[in-house]
């Protein structure tokens, strides 16, 4: 086994052993609304936390000691919008991943349609497979730098035609999502799937 102590290694270090472990990161493309207009920006650090209420959470990092005008926004309306990110927008995402000054619409600069949701004030964009209003139910400060987790609520469902049936399964397929790698840059598409059924206790599997 190759082993480290986390005491002895420095932040940098420690964030390319998760980011290169944890992988494939599902992404956040997150609207926000505040005084100065609209925002987007992803996040890699995203995932589901419960189904009752349905919940999601995500981590952003303040950077050069300033914080994200998505943390900005949210302290002025604690409301936010989650875009999953198909390989069809990618391009348009990585746009909105730049570090534009204030009051800068990433939505408008990336090329997005902007349209009103439906239960809370934030933006969605149009072109993104699935998308989840959310309200904010806690923000917790951790870490050095620090990072702020952002939980919510989510309160509507948004999916382009054809994604979910009758039954209300998704057909991850037709969502064609992308996730991060680490390293530079690296990403991945869901191009090779496969399923196992889940084992009962005593044998046999578990049904639906």
């Amino acid at each position: 086994m190759t082993e480290f102590d986390a005491a002895a290694l420095g932040a940098q270090t420690q964030y390319k052993l998760l980011i290169g472990s944890i992988t494939p990161r599902p992404i956040a493309l997150v609207t926000t609304l505040g005084a100065q207009g609209p925002n987007a920006a992803p996040f890699s650090f995203f995932n589901g936390v419960g189904s009752d209420p349905a919940m999601v959470m995500f981590s952003v990092g303040d950077t050069g000691g300033r914080v994200k005008d998505t943390i900005q926004n949210i302290r002025e309306i604690p409301e936010f919008v989650v875009h999953i990110v198909s390989d069809a927008i990618r391009d348009k995402m990585n746009i909105c991943a730049v570090e534009y000054p204030r009051g800068v619409n990433e939505i408008a600069e990336a090329g997005f349609t902007q349209v009103a949701s439906r239960k809370v004030r934030p933006p969605r964009i149009a072109e993104a497979p699935v998308a989840f209003e959310c309200r904010v139910l806690q923000t917790l400060e951790l870490g050095h730098v620090p990072y702020h987790l952002v939980i919510g609520q989510v309160v509507y469902f948004h999916y382009h035609e054809g994604i979910v049936d009758e039954r209300y399964y998704v057909d991850t397929g037709k969502i064609d999502p992308i996730g991060r790698l680490g390293g530079r840059g690296g990403y991945t598409r869901i191009t090779d799937r496969f399923e196992m059924p889940r084992l009962k206790l005593g044998g046999g599997v578990v049904e639906g």
